[in-house]
């Protein structure tokens, strides 16, 4: 077991948070919002591509904060560059961390241009929020089976908290990592490979779940069978990768065109945000499923 640390840029990262409508209090027009739950969210590592789990370590020794402490803004949508957009303020000393949860109570603006958006917040009709933090150390373990690493994020800060028509993405970035909206992180990786054997049992694994993919819409579905048999995480064979068949052999229903059914099934794999490697598995398995194959 062997461990190394690096030190790079990083964006601001944003997550889903709730509004607590029912918590409005009429004295101080404060409202309280849930901003973290601290669940895995699968994430793409914005230098490499590749996938990972992010894994937010909810603990006061894991969050730094101060920041939200100090009265951090309450904005509209993370628009951060404008005053306008400041719709309220986390009231200092509320933010809290209890059960595996983060709390802060956040007083709402008072001024004219804000009570549209604020009455909405207080009649429920806007419930979503979402909060924008930076990470400063994570470690990363990658997994001898190949599957997807975890990185446990054991010190990050909340920077603010929106309001939102929508819910954030779990795996959103807020900016694209400028000096003010990004931070520097400290990456640990733990090693139980070497970096070329970590990768060569992930290209296993998910090699063998299209494979397995394949036989089942061949109707040789024993292959799944001896794959997992020869030590194949059944949990590999996604249902990613069952969304790719049952695409494909839409595609490739009544098709003349082998190429064209598969060109149709990646674009409709495309729309429906299905992986990257997915989306190629539904191509071949138009094309060969068109072809007569």
């Amino acid at each position: 077991m062997s461990t190394a640390s690096i030190k790079v840029a990083a964006p601001k990262f944003g997550r889903a948070a709730e509004v607590r409508s029912a918590s409005y209090d009429e004295a101080d027009n404060s409202v309280e919002v849930i901003w973290t739950t601290g669940a895995s969210v699968r994430r793409r590592d914005f230098r490499s591509g590749t996938y990972y789990n992010e894994i937010l370590e909810v603990s006061e020794d894991a969050i730094r904060l101060d920041r939200l402490n100090a009265g951090a803004a309450f904005l509209d949508t993370h628009d951060d560059f404008s005053l306008r957009s400041v719709i309220g303020n986390v009231i200092p000393g509320s933010a809290r961390v209890q059960g595996g949860k983060g709390y802060a109570r956040v007083a709402l603006s008072p001024a004219e241009g804000d009570r549209d958006v604020v009455a909405k917040i207080k009649a429920g009709i806007i419930r979503n929020c979402s909060v924008g933090y930076t990470i400063h150390r994570v470690i990363r373990e990658a997994k001898e089976d190949g599957t997807d690493e975890d990185w446990r994020v054991v010190d990050w800060e909340p920077m603010e908290i929106s309001a939102v028509p929508i819910p954030a993405d779990a795996g959103s970035l807020i900016r694209s990592g400028d000096k003010d909206g990004g931070s520097v992180v400290e990456i640990v990786t733990v090693d139980g490979l070497s970096a070329s054997e970590a990768r060569r049992a992930r290209m296993v694994a998910r090699h063998a779940a299209a494979e397995a993919s394949i036989a089942a819409v061949r109707g040789r579905s024993s292959v799944i069978a001896r794959a997992i048999a020869a030590g194949v995480d059944e949990s590999l064979i996604t249902e990613g990768f069952r969304s790719a068949i049952e695409i494909a052999r839409l595609a490739a229903d009544g098709s003349a065109n082998p190429l064209e059914a598969a060109k149709e099934a990646y674009r409709v794999a495309e729309r429906m945000e299905v992986d990257e490697d997915e989306r190629g598995a539904a191509f071949a398995l138009a094309f060969m499923m068109a072809a007569g194959a």
